[in-house]
């Protein structure tokens, strides 16, 4: 159980590796940015955040989640397939699909180890609206998911694994931002990091 949980935080660090950051709208007006509702982001794709939502992620314990055959089917073909290890040396495969310029998703992807959808995320073509790092370090932990999205609003990038959440917020036009992890749906740690540009 540990090793799956060793793949979903290094999955996590891929995803943040691949991330890039889009350029910045100026706020110089001081007014604030107008940021897309997260389903109205999904639904320009052409993929709805209710097909995303759908699409449930199993247990370590390869327990519950849905198939690979489901996934297909509410996705449809993905961009891109790749060969990943996992770190207890086992074979799996990352389906991305990725969704195009004018999308205000950028891609979505799932990690699939026998037949069940180990982790789901997507991440923005443009970044979220910029949340100072004031605002982050007052948020407490315990607080929950739900909350967290309401005050906040869309995350810059989203990956959820057996129960454990991860949101990635911009706080600066430097790329400086912040991981939120939430653990059975409550904010449980913040890490402090850089976006790659």
């Amino acid at each position: 159980m540990k090793k799956l949980l060793k793949i979903t935080l290094a999955t996590f660090a891929c995803l943040f590796i691949l991330s890039a950051c889009g350029k910045q709208q100026s706020n110089e007006n001081k007014k604030p940015l107008q940021v897309p509702s997260l389903s109205s982001a999904f639904d320009t794709s052409g993929i709805s955040l209710q097909k995303y939502d759908n699409i449930k992620v199993s247990s370590n314990q390869l327990k519950g989640g849905s198939s690979k055959e489901s996934l297909m089917k509410t996705l449809g073909k993905p961009y891109h397939t790749s060969d990943t290890k996992l770190t207890n040396n086992q074979n799996a495969k990352e389906y991305t699909w990725q969704l195009g310029n004018d999308a205000k998703i950028k891609y979505i992807f799932a990690i699939v180890y026998k037949d069940k959808i180990l982790s789901k995320g997507y991440q923005q073509n443009t970044s979220s609206k910029l949340v100072k790092k004031e605002t982050i370090k007052d948020l407490k932990n315990g607080t929950s998911y739900n909350e967290v999205i309401n005050k906040l609003g869309s995350p810059l990038a989203e990956q959820i694994s057996d129960g454990i959440q991860f949101l990635t917020y911009q706080n600066d036009k430097n790329g400086n931002a912040v991981n939120l992890t939430f653990k059975n749906s409550n904010l449980s740690g913040k890490n402090f990091t850089k976006l790659n540009k």
